[in-house]
């Protein structure tokens, strides 16, 4: 979620597994000069360009709705505290979801119901 004084903006998107491994590639080597995005191929898309100074362009882009751009000047933990979240992200992720072929995924057969 974006917020700021002219808008309020929620970037919904179904993430897959290869998004996280993506997002903390991306997250893992951003520097001044580098972008970190998030979905993109599904249309919907969130994108952190870093600055040389470290602030952060911020892009939420909905291409059939709306396109915003933010400036920021995050803490310097940022990054640790999106890792930290991302495993968060993973450890809550269901188990009994497997991926069965490229953009698969099902209730495990050992699933318990």
């Amino acid at each position: 979620m974006a917020s700021a004084d002219f808008v309020d903006a929620r970037l919904e998107l179904f993430l897959f597994q290869k998004d996280l491994d993506a997002w903390q590639r991306d997250l893992a080597r951003l520097a001044p000069g580098t972008d970190a995005s998030i979905g993109g191929d599904r249309g919907l898309s969130l994108v952190f360009h870093m600055h040389e100074d470290r602030s952060l362009s911020v892009t939420v882009d909905d291409p059939d709705r709306l396109t915003a751009m933010l400036w920021i000047q995050p803490q310097e933990t940022w990054v640790q505290e999106h890792h930290q979240r991302l495993e968060h992200l993973r450890e809550t992720w269901p188990s009994e979801v497997v991926e069965t072929a490229p953009m698969a995924y099902e209730w495990s057969p050992s699933r318990k119901r």
